[in-house]
């Protein structure tokens, strides 16, 4: 293989497949041929002219998650210590470099998935045509333990309305109107409003946190510097970067926390008539021009309610449609909705005009894949789970996870699984058995091994005869062949 030389076994992946006629592992290897790791590292002038190269040790660290493994340290305890020779301070030295522009990457694997599924498309021609790309964006929690975790603080979790020790993670992805693409994050940390515990930790908790010098020019030190500005602006970046990197949607989809004038004014301004901002808006005390009047969103329901309401039976909801100028903006569509007599009026503002409510909430719907992207990298991907004290390690181990998606992702759509879950159950399935397996080899020969020593025999001769007895041979032949399959009696001739 053109990316992977002998230092990296990634083929000895196969010695572990079953025999069906395309096994899980072929799949994975080819799902590395078509990535072309090397190929875009190197392009990302990602390169290492002594030792191990760094698509090598990528490679192997894309490969954790299928192990059940989530650290460096795990790893090197594993049997799957034997796919590539590099020692665990390799792993380190690659994650904890702040030269290492992990963004680029980032966008060259979803540029590269772009491409496969450009040729691809034939397929999939008909599912996308009829729906929009967009992009959305999103933030969640990554809880964390260490409190010497450089950059950690406590954050806000809104779902248990309590502050944790962590990180926010602001996520840009792209949908192409059929498969969820991770194009670009930032890590935020909240520093809060009391000066005597800033990002809720004591003074002395701050002092012994991590820390370390960055070069001005490092992207390491970019990343760090977006953990203090605020969400708004840092959403506003990500999604100009993407439209310069050619990911130009036709909407833009928010929930109501990033649905603000001053996201909603920079989406408008990108490409005017092309992209179009849709979210759900907070009914609060912003107002809105109607009939040469400023109303707030529950003025304006209670004026149209007796006259405009509306229900649309296919989604069961009661809405109210009616276009307003809001702010520098200009002319917007509300959508003051609910889906039951006794819910609660919500509302949706959209820049398209020309869209109908069904539309709305159709396309509105779709922001929902990104939060099935942070259940299943948190579930399956180890998203989040970096235990390193240095912030450059928390972005590669991040990375990795999201490149992992867009593979998985890719795989998903090709080959028709119905779930991400379900293709990673698959490739993690068949590594945990040929672990069991190994482990109850290694178990027999202790085995072997202690009763030697206890009858203070020779190992090598008791095996030997023990594998003379035809009836004890035979068991061991089935036993074998359950773990190792046909290559069992190669291991057994070694080990006698």
């Amino acid at each position: 293989m053109q990316y992977i030389n002998d230092k990296i076994k990634i083929e000895q992946i196969k010695s572990i497949s079953t025999k069906d006629k395309l096994a899980i592992s072929d799949k994975l290897i080819d799902l590395f041929r078509m990535f072309n790791i090397s190929a875009l590292c190197l392009k990302n002038k990602m390169i290492k002219f002594k030792g191990y190269p760094v698509s090598d040790i990528i490679s192997a660290l894309t490969l954790f998650p299928f192990m059940a493994i989530s650290t460096v340290n795990s790893f090197m305890l594993s049997r799957f210590k034997q796919l590539i020779e590099a020692q665990k301070d390799t792993f380190f030295r690659l994650k904890n470099n702040e030269y290492y522009n992990w963004r680029n990457l980032h966008y060259l694997f979803a540029k590269r998935f772009k491409r496969l599924d450009n040729d691809n498309d034939d397929r999939h021609a008909n599912e996308s045509s009829e729906q929009p790309q967009c992009l959305i964006v999103d933030d969640s929690l990554l809880r964390k333990v260490g409190r010497k975790i450089e950059f950690v603080g406590k954050v806000f979790d809104h779902v248990t309305n309590d502050w944790v020790l962590g990180f926010k993670l602001l996520l840009l992805a792209f949908w192409d109107g059929n498969s969820l693409i991770p194009l670009d994050f930032c890590y935020h940390a909240e520093q809060g409003n009391n000066k005597k515990y800033p990002f809720g930790l004591f003074k002395r908790q701050l002092t012994k946190r991590f820390s370390k010098p960055r070069s001005n020019d490092a992207a390491g030190y970019k990343r760090a510097q977006q953990l203090f500005v605020d969400k708004i602006t840092n959403a506003i970046a990500l999604i100009k970067r993407a439209v310069k990197h050619g990911f130009v949607p036709d909407y833009v989809l928010c929930d109501s926390w990033y649905s603000v004038e001053k996201l909603i004014k920079a989406v408008g301004q990108l490409k005017k008539g092309i992209i179009h901002f849709l979210g759900m808006v907070k009914m609060d005390k912003r107002r809105y021009d109607y009939q040469d009047q400023k109303f707030n969103a529950k003025e304006l329901k209670k004026k149209l309610k007796p006259t405009m309401m509306k229900r649309a039976k296919q989604l069961n909801a009661y809405y109210i449609e009616v276009i307003v100028n809001y702010s520098d903006i200009g002319r917007v569509k509300l959508f003051l909705t609910r889906f039951s007599k006794r819910s609660k009026w919500r509302l949706i503002l959209s820049t398209d005009l020309n869209l109908s409510f069904q539309q709305a909430m159709k396309i509105y719907n779709i922001r929902w894949t990104i939060e099935v992207l942070f259940k299943d990298c948190k579930q399956h991907l180890n998203l989040g789970k970096c235990q390193s004290n240095d912030f450059d390690a928390q972005i590669a181990d991040t990375t990795i996870s999201l490149l992992v998606y867009m593979m998985l992702s890719f795989h998903k759509k090709i080959h028709s699984y119905p779930t991400l879950g379900a293709l990673f159950a698959d490739y993690r399935d068949e590594f945990i058995e040929a672990t069991v397996a190994q482990k109850l080899w290694q178990l027999f020969i202790i085995l072997q091994v202690t009763i030697a020593e206890i009858l203070e025999i020779d190992c090598t001769k008791m095996m030997r005869v023990i594998f003379q007895v035809p009836e004890v041979n035979n068991m061991l032949k089935s036993l074998s062949k359950i773990i190792f399959e046909d290559n069992c009696s190669i291991e057994f001739k070694k080990a006698a």
